[in-house]
C-alpha cells in the first residue's frame, strides 16, 4: 500500500489537511498557505491542531 502525504494547508476561511498535491498546488495558487507536511496520518492531525492554535492566536 502506498504511503500517503498529508499537506495542512490553510487560508482566511480555514484549515484542512490534504493528501491530492493538485488540491495542494490549486490552494496555494489561490492563496492558501502551506503549514507543514507528513507522512503519518496522527502527526498530520497534530499539526492540524497547532496550526488553529497559531491562526486563531495571531487573529
Amino acid at each position: 500500500m502506498p504511503a500517503n502525504t498529508y499537506y495542512i494547508i490553510y487560508d482566511e476561511f480555514s484549515i484542512s489537511i490534504c493528501t491530492v498535491l493538485d488540491d495542494v498546488c490549486d490552494a496555494i495558487a489561490g492563496g492558501a498557505q502551506l503549514y507543514g507536511y507528513t507522512d503519518d496520518e496522527a502527526m498530520a492531525q497534530l499539526l492540524l491542531k497547532e496550526c488553529f492554535q497559531i491562526v486563531e492566536r495571531n487573529s
